[in-house]
């Protein structure tokens, strides 16, 4: 069994270090990678440069800030397994939740984790008491199904919750936790929270619209959405090429290997002077051939010697 969580992060270094600890106390002890994607933030980058990490976390920086849901589909499309964890970077990981999610995929195609909020206050951590609080942003998935339907739209707020309504169309086996696995912060500058993006906002609101219009049974977008990325060498502190950047350095058309060799074989020659046959004109020595009692009887020979006496016997009786 084996998971790849997701992670999207902007402007959340202050709650990294508690996130990252809680993933390194899991009690999962399988096959695991961890893909952190930072939306095209350099403090974050400068936490990253400055702290040590295991080998299993994958760092992407996100070279336009676009917001989570495009570092999302690009982070899925490369990832290696197949049971997919969505997270939020400003949450903390409870123990259990990644083997709670890894078992479940196994009988399910969506698992909703349960949460509590939480908020920290004058240094203290007070938690919200609330029913029946389940992960919309935070799910596992199997990456298939996620892509069967090509991800997220590429908004920057609500969609998750459009995906979850295809999701839903689509009569999957879902699961909606008994117990809770993840603690979920409050915060002002949370998507839910802050004023621009909040769920009061105009910003929302509009693709929500759009979301409830569209056709019945409009499941699958055209097109998975991504975004371009540099992969974070964290021991050498600088950005590198992406993984699609390096494939195609890697990969050699059939055409353009034809051209190589056509190249490689005409770059031979290329110095040698090209030597032109030229094809002057046949003098026959008619005389030798008169002479010549031993000249072999070929045809071309038999007609020249003929056309030869015909041309004296021309000028004798003139």
């Amino acid at each position: 069994m084996s998971l790849s969580v997701i992670i999207p992060t902007y402007k959340n270094v202050e709650f990294l270090e508690e996130l990252f600890l809680s993933i390194e106390n899991s009690r999962y002890e399988k096959d695991l990678e961890v893909l952190i994607g930072i939306d095209n933030c350099y403090d974050t980058i400068n936490y990253v440069y400055n702290k040590q990490f295991p080998k299993n976390f994958k760092f992407f920086f996100f070279l336009e800030n676009q917001g989570p849901y495009l570092i999302k589909n690009t982070l899925v499309e490369i990832c290696q397994f197949d049971k997919i964890l969505f997270f939020d970077s400003d949450d903390v990981i409870l123990p259990n939740l990644f083997e709670e999610i890894d078992t479940q995929l196994n009988v399910y195609d969506l698992i909703k984790p349960k949460y509590i909020n939480f908020e920290d206050k004058n240094n203290q951590r007070e938690f919200k008491s609330q029913k029946n609080m389940f992960g919309e942003g935070v799910f596992g998935i199997k990456k298939n199904i996620f892509l069967s339907i090509n991800g997220f739209e590429g908004w920057r707020v609500a969609a998750d919750s459009d995906l979850m309504g295809r999701l839903y169309k689509m009569n999957l086996k879902i699961l909606h936790t008994n117990h809770i696995l993840f603690h979920r912060r409050l915060h002002q500058n949370s998507l839910t929270i802050h004023p621009e993006t909040n769920l009061s906002s105009k910003m929302r609101a509009k693709f929500f619209f759009i979301s409830k219009n569209k056709p019945k049974g409009s499941l699958k977008l055209s097109e998975l959405q991504t975004s371009q990325y540099k992969i974070v060498d964290v021991e050498n502190k600088e950005l590198t090429k992406s993984l699609s950047d390096l494939s195609k350095e890697n990969e050699i058309t059939e055409y353009e290997k034809k051209k190589l060799k056509h190249e490689s074989i005409s770059s031979i020659f290329s110095d040698q002077v090209k030597m032109e046959r030229i094809n002057k004109p046949k003098k026959i020595n008619y005389n030798k051939i008169n002479l010549n009692t031993s000249v072999i009887h070929h045809p071309n020979l038999n007609s020249a010697l003929k056309k030869a006496k015909l041309d004296n016997l021309r000028k004798k009786f003139r």
